[in-house]
């Protein structure tokens, strides 16, 4: 996407990581097992609220809610999130076709690169998609559950939907509590709504990448 990127130290196979303050602070190198990890706490969550889902329109015999969840997904994933939130991670600055994370790996690269920070309506939008994918399977499942009450109150049937609700929610809330804790406070997207790293090492990782540096000092300008 950029060929800079190979002169980020991210990329730089010779680079003096050892002797660097962000070494085992920030995830400023691939690692497959992040890699593995984030996956499986996404499939894990997505596998789970698409079947309840699925669940809830079968009760409703009404699939639209399915339908829409399933095509929302892909493009949450990749086209939206790339945008607003991926698009300004050094991550995304590699010259291959698809993105090499610690996050969100193997997604497809639509977009350029903007080395300058995430703005404002992009935080916002960043929050409202995650809220989104969270909270839609958490309603239409709810949703599926006074139903079955209504139509079938039988005592397997309700503990079955509720069982999938509660799965849902485990899920959601191991996946987005192992994000906050464990990866937002190590991710190189630095201006992103979540992201928790100490300002030094920042401040570090931008002067050894003089690229990015200069587009958030531009930015700051262009704000002032």
């Amino acid at each position: 996407m950029n060929n800079k990127a190979e002169i980020f130290c991210t990329f730089d196979l010779n680079a003096s990581c050892t002797s660097c303050i962000n070494h085992n602070k920030i995830f400023c190198k691939p690692d497959t097992n992040k890699v593995v990890v984030s996956h499986l706490l996404e499939f894990s969550y997505l596998t789970m609220a698409v079947f309840g889902v699925m669940v809830t329109s079968w009760i409703l015999q009404f699939w639209l809610p399915t339908i829409f969840f399933i095509i929302f997904i892909p493009i949450f994933f990749i086209v939206f999130q790339a945008r607003i939130t991926c698009s300004h991670c050094p991550y995304y600055a590699e010259s291959r076709r698809i993105l090499h994370c610690t996050e969100n790996h193997f997604t497809p690269k639509l977009w350029r690169y903007h080395p300058e920070p995430i703005t404002r309506w992009e935080q916002i939008g960043t929050i409202l998609c995650f809220t989104f994918l969270g909270a839609y399977p958490l309603f239409v499942e709810l949703y599926g559950i006074l139903t079955l009450w209504k139509i079938s109150p039988t005592v397997i049937a309700l503990l079955g939907a509720l069982g999938i609700f509660l799965g849902t929610i485990l899920t959601l809330t191991i996946f987005y509590l192992t994000f906050f804790m464990l990866y937002c406070p190590h991710c190189i997207n630095f201006s992103c709504v979540f992201n928790k790293v100490p300002q030094k090492y920042v401040d570090e990782y931008l002067r050894r990448n003089p690229i990015i540096q200069q587009a958030w000092k531009n930015h700051t300008k262009k704000k002032t």
